[in-house]
């Protein structure tokens, strides 16, 4: 067992998401010895303990700390032949699943990451647990422009913060209330933010320029313009995939030097 007071900061940070985790997590009952029957979920009603309250435990006698396999006695569930009518018990025996199949099985209680209510499996995966978490319901319209086939990963995801504005510029800085300077250490000569990033600067004009014109391309200035330039920059796929090679790429250039700038005063 884990002592949460010497964890470490992101095992206490990981310990916070239980919460978040647990409705993802079913239990496929078997031979009911290992899955808890208040607080796994283990029903299609989710943890019974939510369902009925506190008081479950102390109505129907089945420990809170009980397993499957302890609410079953005499080839049932130990309150099917109650004759309460508490409720709860009553609740129970409605709503339980058959208690035979559990008793006569021979297979191990096996727990599974759900999502979506789809079919578990032992494979997590991180993209759709996300899409659970936050589904999107509208596709922005640079999607397919930032995650194109042949994409390098560093270059896509500073891409996809930018195209969402959440580059931490000085025009940011300072509307979150932060005393920094304002002007570009690129070429310090404008005010720092992303539509002058990419490419108003006089710096980072003349890199994108320098492969554009090469390609002999004249992508449009604004930022949101450029992104569904993107688009289709040219009729042959290869030029198309290069000038998306090359748009990330600058980004993640330019946003490098812009911060090598700032923290280690390394020009290049």
């Amino acid at each position: 067992m884990v002592n949460v007071r010497n964890a470490s900061w992101i095992w206490k940070s990981l310990c916070k998401l239980r919460p978040i985790a647990r409705p993802f997590i079913q239990c496929r009952v078997g031979s009911g010895i290992t899955a808890k029957f208040w607080v796994d979920n283990w029903t299609s009603l989710g943890p019974l303990i939510d369902v009925v309250g506190e008081n479950g435990p102390m109505i129907t006698g089945v420990n809170l700390n009980a397993v499957v396999a302890d609410a079953l006695r005499n080839g049932g569930w130990i309150f099917e032949r109650s004759r309460s009518r508490n409720p709860i018990i009553s609740f129970m025996r409605e709503s339980l699943p058959a208690s035979q199949p559990i008793i006569e099985s021979e297979e191990d209680d096996q727990y599974v990451w759900v999502t979506n209510r789809q079919n578990g499996s032992e494979a997590f995966s991180t993209s759709v647990t996300w899409r659970s978490l936050f589904p999107c319901n509208t596709e922005v319209f640079w999607h397919k422009e930032i995650w194109f086939t042949g994409r390098i990963p560093k270059h896509a995801f500073m891409s996809l913060i930018a195209a969402r504005d959440r580059m931490v510029t000085r025009d940011r800085l300072i509307s979150w209330g932060l005393q920094v300077p304002t002007v570009c250490v690129l070429c310090v000569r404008d005010d720092e933010n992303r539509q002058h990033l990419f490419f108003d600067c006089v710096f980072s004009r003349q890199v994108w320029s320098h492969f554009v014109d090469r390609l002999h391309l004249s992508p449009p200035a604004q930022f949101e313009s450029g992104l569904r330039w993107l688009k289709n920059p040219s009729r042959d796929k290869n030029v198309k995939l290069i000038v998306r090679l090359l748009y990330q790429a600058c980004l993640y250039l330019i946003w490098r030097e812009r911060n090598s700038r700032i923290h280690s005063g390394n020009t290049r």
